[in-house]
């Protein structure tokens, strides 16, 4: 049975060094599976359910838009889902056994972790001390807190 990783990443210093924590740790690990997940920002009001009772043709034109926004926002993040699935290759993992993930926001961004671990039940959360909404009076970034306050049934690295 594979070991199960999932790095939670963004544009900040502290996720990059997760992915580089991740290669170091386990890059020549066999049986290692990495998931880089990066929670997209939550869907924009114009998008969201006002309401009414939509036709067919209007759930389809939404789910249209929906998913042309998804696309736009993950071709912001490629470049960065990239460099980082690449730094895994050459530290030893084969390329299949790193994935890409991107999830869009439903609730907040820790919470999305945290369901997205307990749904493919991963053994290991890494991710960095602070994300990119640095709560300099803390010692941990608030989704970082929140993520190892709430995790269940897995290990939460926290990377300086």
């Amino acid at each position: 049975m594979a070991h199960k990783v999932i790095v939670a990443l963004d544009s900040s210093e502290g996720a990059w060094r997760a992915v580089e924590y991740v290669a170091e740790t386990f890059g020549k690990t066999p049986g290692v599976q990495v998931s880089l997940l990066h929670i997209l920002s939550g869907l924009p009001p114009a998008f969201w359910d006002d309401g009414h009772i939509l036709g067919d043709q209007e759930k389809e034109s939404r789910q249209r838009l929906v998913a042309s926004w998804q696309a736009e926002q993950e071709k912001g993040w490629q470049g960065l889902v990239k460099k980082a699935h690449d730094r895994l290759v050459k530290a030893g993992m084969p390329k299949d056994a790193v994935l890409d993930r991107f999830k869009p926001k439903e609730y907040d961004v820790a919470e999305d972790i945290l369901n997205e671990a307990a749904a493919g039940g991963f053994d290991t959360i890494v991710m960095g001390r602070r994300g990119m909404g640095m709560a300099k009076a803390l010692l941990l970034g608030s989704v970082t807190n929140k993520v190892v306050q709430n995790a269940k049934g897995c290990a939460v690295t926290i990377v300086e």
